[in-house]
């Protein structure tokens, strides 16, 4: 029997499930020197078939003997080998020439290899050599290169009309991915019609094949009703077989059904089994949520350091969600020192990435200056982007084109943003457009629709509005004057903010900025503010005997007056008061050492006009050390003078 004669006894063996008698047939075959027969026996010994142990060694060395007898097959193998980096030092240049060795021997298949290193290969790549060498192959219709063809023109040329091209023959000729791919060209209508009869016949196909990323399509076409009647039941049963089949988005969103225990029983050990199977091909996704269980204790001992390891391994990949998780950790200080710079920067990540949700973040980082200067400039195309889908952001940019310092100020914008956000259920617009319509230009004036709209904000309880719309009352402007609906009015707003309602009352009266100055009601309201110890009432009593004003000045009942605004709070405008009474002889002898006591007082409770009081005491008085570092730091907090005072002297 020759050596031809064994090889093909051995064959048929093979098929005919007889692997030892296969096996020595093979052997016998390859050690008579058939090049062939070498080359097959280095398969079998490649992938541990017929009954053999995997074996790399023997393998690459039949794959040689069969080599020097120029057997196309044994140069692709070999190829593959220094391609891969298995058992021998990976050599893409010695790949390339083993490939080429095949193709001189009309092995076309080699063809499509090596177009595929021309392709993929950073260090070799070379699309013009990937298209002639993929042609070659494709022209002796090798389905494999017309895959390489539809990669090289959808992925690298974005030439889509051609992708689909070949896509098409590839699938038609049988190709899994070719018909995966062929499928969402037709579902997505690029470089054709949207035709999803097509698509879905092209799904199948590849789906027979087991063709993980079909099934996993097919899973989410039932979950989210993508072309079919939605069954979310049916959708997990397809997802399973794609997590079996190695479908890392599969095992993702079959994941996340097992954490929410929806459409079946809750198991949270699952949904982090599947999970880390996803994590291990590097899903960032399944990483993100992962993180998200441990960090938050979902059901499972809560594991802040490891949740913050697996968003920040998340984050590096570019998972926007993890970017944007992060952000919110480090803007709130959850388990973590407050960052708001470094929040800033990742919602910016995030939001370069797409992701919607951190669109606002980053705009109300710039509307607000947080962790940022304050930038309506920058603020204004994130707000703008997120607004159809975040009523905050809508507000903002109400207030924006309002009385932004930096943007145009465009009333009629402002109205419209306004409005838009309070149909989307924000309460502070009715605030914002009652004050529109209450004090905007003569074009906007119409104290009518400012009470409407007034009228919405306390439905709300937006303390602003009950604020103003009391002051309407008892001024009786636009209605008509009740003063007992507007106290009642005042005493709700109060209330929101939790202020004394006496002290504000007596404070209204006193200084007469917003209704009529009446003394006498001052003194009312501020007597009742007394008995509940409020220091303010008290300080602002105290100066109504200091000057006489609806009362005989008393200078004694004024110290008196200070003195409880002190007592009761600490009060710095009353320590500044009983300073100048002092240091000037207001009322009193003049006691220069009680007076400078009450103002460094005044001054260590951060009060910056006593800090530039202090300072500019000291300084007259040529104490010059002193005196600069309180003038420094009340201009440090911005006291205009102080800051005046520092640059005349430079």
């Amino acid at each position: 029997m020759t050596s031809q004669e064994k090889l093909l006894l051995a064959e048929d063996y093979y098929n005919n499930n007889m692997p030892q008698q296969a096996l020595e047939l093979y052997q016998q075959a390859a050690n008579e020197g058939h090049p062939r027969a070498q080359s097959e026996l280095g398969l079998i010994y490649d992938v541990g078939a017929l009954g053999t142990t995997e074996n790399n060694e023997l393998a690459f060395q039949w794959y040689q003997r069969a080599a020097k007898q120029n057997d196309p097959q044994a140069f692709v193998n070999l190829a593959a080998f220094y391609r891969e980096g298995e058992f021998v030092e990976q050599n893409l240049d010695q790949a390339i020439d083993y490939y080429r060795q095949a193709i001189a021997q009309d092995y076309s298949m080699a063809a499509c290899e090596l177009g595929f290193i021309y392709l993929d290969e950073p260090s070799h790549k070379d699309l013009t050599q990937a298209k002639q060498t993929f042609l070659r192959g494709a022209n002796e219709q090798q389905t494999s290169c017309y895959l390489g063809l539809a990669y090289l023109y959808g992925f690298e040329l974005q030439q889509n009309e051609q992708a689909f091209k070949w896509y098409k023959l590839a699938a038609d000729a049988g190709n899994a991915s070719a018909q995966y791919n062929l499928a969402t060209l037709y579902f997505d209508g690029v470089a054709t019609k949207v035709d999803p009869e097509k698509g879905v016949h092209y799904l199948l196909l590849a789906v027979e094949q087991n063709h993980k990323s079909a099934v996993g399509y097919m899973a989410n076409m039932y979950d989210f009703g993508w072309f079919v009647e939605q069954d979310k039941k049916l959708a997990i049963q397809i997802y399973q077989r794609a997590a079996e089949l190695g479908d890392a988005g599969s095992m993702v969103n079959l994941a996340t059904y097992f954490e929410s225990g929806q459409y079946v029983p809750q198991d949270i050990d699952m949904a982090l089994q599947l999970y880390q199977l996803a994590a291990q091909q590097n899903n960032a996704l399944a990483l993100n949520n992962m993180a998200s269980i441990y960090f938050n204790g979902d059901h499972v001992e809560r594991n802040t350091a490891l949740g913050l390891e697996l968003f920040n391994k998340a984050a590096t990949m570019n998972n926007p969600q993890a970017l944007y998780n992060l952000g919110t950790i480090y803007r709130d200080g959850n388990s973590v020192k407050r960052d708001r710079t470094q929040a800033l920067s990742l919602f910016q990540q995030a939001a370069d990435l797409g992701l919607k949700e951190a669109y606002f973040e980053v705009g109300k980082a710039y509307h607000l200056g947080l962790g940022t200067e304050k930038n309506d400039q920058l603020a204004l195309p994130y707000l703008l982007k997120s607004a159809d889908n975040n009523s905050r952001a809508t507000h903002y940019l109400g207030v924006i084109y309002y009385k932004s310092d930096l943007i145009e100020h465009d009333i009629d914008k402002a109205i419209t943003y306004f409005e838009k956000a309070y149909s989307q259920g924000e309460i502070d617009p009715t605030a914002n457009l009652g004050q529109i319509y209450e004090f905007g230009s003569p074009s906007h004036h119409d104290i009518n629709l400012a009470i409407a709209w007034y009228n919405k904000g306390i439905k709300g309880e937006h303390p602003y509005a009950y604020m103003r719309l009391a002051l309407l009352y008892m001024n009786g402007e636009g209605v008509a004057k009740n003063m007992q609906h507007g106290r009642e009015l005042y005493s709700t707003y109060c209330k929101l903010r939790n202020y004394n309602e006496n002290m504000k009352l007596g404070n209204l009266f006193f200084f007469g900025n917003q209704i009529k100055q009446d003394y006498q009601q001052a003194r009312h309201f501020y007597e009742l503010a007394l008995k509940q110890q409020d220091s303010t009432a008290a300080n602002n009593f105290g100066e109504m005997y200091r000057l006489g004003l609806g009362v005989k000045e008393d200078i004694e009942q004024a110290i008196s007056l200070y003195h409880s605004a002190v007592e009761w709070h600490g009060h710095a405008t009353a320590m500044l008061n009983l300073s100048e009474l002092y240091l000037e002889g207001e009322g009193v002898p003049v006691d220069e050492e009680l007076g400078l006591s009450w103002l460094k007082k005044a001054a260590e409770t951060d009060n910056s006009e006593a800090q530039y009081r202090l300072g500019k005491y000291l300084l007259d008085r040529n104490i010059t050390s002193a005196g600069e570092i309180w003038m420094s730091k009340s201009s440090d907090a911005g006291n205009e003078k102080a800051i005046e005072y520092l640059q005349r002297k430079l």
